[in-house]
């Protein structure tokens, strides 16, 4: 009976490499700006990369827009496009405009690392009524994106897909 419940004692213990390993995340955060005149000339769409990878667009109503979402699918995937949709001329009733749009963005990993970049998407000052069109033609559809893996190597990732 001793030696029975020996071998069921022994049988029944865990190795260390069958228990769960902690599950590694990564948050990122978007902070963009921008200018009141931007936001009066035309409509701001945001799609920007959610939780592992899932594409969400929203418009954007003030200057300052901000999301912060987190991946335990890797490599993560985080990143936003930029559509501008311009107001009709009749809506465009400023002579010149200063258009600008940035954006913050910062990651970690559940890891410890950690990774912050600024860009200017554009900064357009004094721009004349009948050029605000073709100014932000330039940049709408464009975005700006990054790649993070388990180990926390971040690199810019500008070719994502937000189409799906």
């Amino acid at each position: 009976m001793a030696t029975l419940l020996l071998v069921a004692a022994l049988s029944l213990t865990s190795c260390g490499d069958d228990e769960p390993k902690d599950k590694v995340t990564a948050t990122a955060t978007y902070n963009m700006s921008f200018s009141q005149d931007l936001l009066n000339a035309c409509n701001v769409f945001i799609t920007y990369k959610a939780e592992n990878g899932r594409n969400v667009m929203e418009a954007v109503n003030s200057t300052w827009w901000t999301k912060s979402v987190t991946s335990d699918k890797f490599p993560a995937e985080f990143g936003v496009m930029y559509k501008f949709s311009t107001k009709s001329d009749a809506e465009l009733a400023q002579e010149k405009y200063d258009l600008t749009c940035k954006l913050q963005f910062s990651a970690k990993t559940s890891k410890g690392s950690s990774y912050t970049n600024e860009v200017t998407i554009f900064e357009s000052k004094g721009v004349d009524r009948d050029k605000v069109v073709s100014t932000l033609n330039k940049y709408s559809g464009k975005s700006t994106g990054y790649r993070v893996t388990k180990d926390g190597i971040y690199s810019s990732a500008n070719n994502l897909d937000y189409e799906n």
